[in-house]
């Protein structure tokens, strides 16, 4: 499983550096229509919301292990 998650998080990784060269081709005049780049980037960033949600939950997690090994050492 962690196999695909590190694939799908290249994927994005490359669509967005695409998209990044898709908004200087659309800036310097050609390229994509701006319905599509933003269509893009609004997929971009929906993707990475995804995985700063699952970091956000792991670093959560451990925050809350520390937190309660910490009670346990003020009540012994």
């Amino acid at each position: 499983m962690e196999i695909w998650k590190k694939i799908f998080y290249w994927l994005l990784a490359i669509f967005t550096v695409y998209l990044i060269i898709e908004v200087i081709r659309n800036i310097l005049g050609g390229s994509l229509g701006f319905e599509e780049v933003v269509i893009g980037l609004l997929i971009a960033n929906l993707g990475y919301s995804f995985y700063l949600q699952g970091s956000i939950s792991r670093l959560n997690s451990k925050i809350s292990e520390h937190i309660g090994w910490h009670k346990g050492k003020e009540d012994s």
